[in-house]
């Protein structure tokens, strides 16, 4: 009797062990993985002020996504000025987001739809993100320039890739340009200081293949 319950109790531990693994992985895997439009797991969700989200918990899933305000907003996550939005962002399982009082945030899932370019030119109008090169933006060298209503902003174009440690950036104002390659598979992040104080346009020029 004695074995058959030590041997039940081991049957019990382990099941116990494998829901725990199978949750925790689950929890802990490579948000990159589902990083496309048929596998993200994010849904629209629109925050309101005075709240702390926490993704994981209720109707705030993990995931990627496109996130835009109405009017200039300073969370502890993120800080846009009148209507200007961040692409492809990355909320991972338990990230916080803090809202203050009277801002409205709207999340929406991810597209990653790719840039345009017009002769081998694209411009993100109040708009800064992350894109994969290979599905939203083609390998090759690129220039970036801005044009911004005040001009003590500044943007930050990184191109990152952990497979190859590719890990390149340039920081740039109005007067200046940055130049950059970027690689099939690598991640090319915009992101800029005080872009919540005007408008303001990001060009991008491709240069070579």
């Amino acid at each position: 009797m004695k074995n058959k319950r030590g041997l039940l109790f081991i049957i019990i531990f382990i099941g116990l062990t494998a829901i725990l693994a199978s949750r925790y992985f689950k929890i802990t895997e490579d948000i990159y993985e589902k990083r496309n439009k048929e596998d993200n797991p994010a849904e629209k969700i629109i925050m309101t002020g005075g709240k702390e989200y926490v993704a994981g918990h209720g109707d705030f899933h993990t995931g990627f996504y496109d996130i835009q305000v109405d009017k200039p907003t300073d969370t502890n996550a993120f800080k846009l000025g009148k209507n200007q939005s961040e692409l492809n962002k990355s909320i991972r399982n338990e990230n916080r987001i803090y809202v203050e009082e009277g801002d409205t945030v709207t999340l929406t899932p991810s597209r990653f739809e790719p840039l345009i370019f017009k002769n081998n030119i694209a411009v993100l109008e109040n708009t800064i993100g992350e894109f994969q090169c290979g599905t939203e933006i083609e390998p090759g060298t690129y220039e970036f320039t801005i044009e911004v209503a005040n001009k003590n902003m500044e943007f930050f174009f990184q191109v990152t890739n952990e497979k190859t440690n590719n890990n390149s950036s340039e920081q740039i104002n109005y007067q200046q340009s940055a130049r950059l390659t970027i690689e099939k598979d690598d991640y090319l992040s915009i992101s800029g200081l005080d872009i919540d104080t005007g408008n303001f346009k990001i060009i991008i020029r491709k240069l070579t293949e």
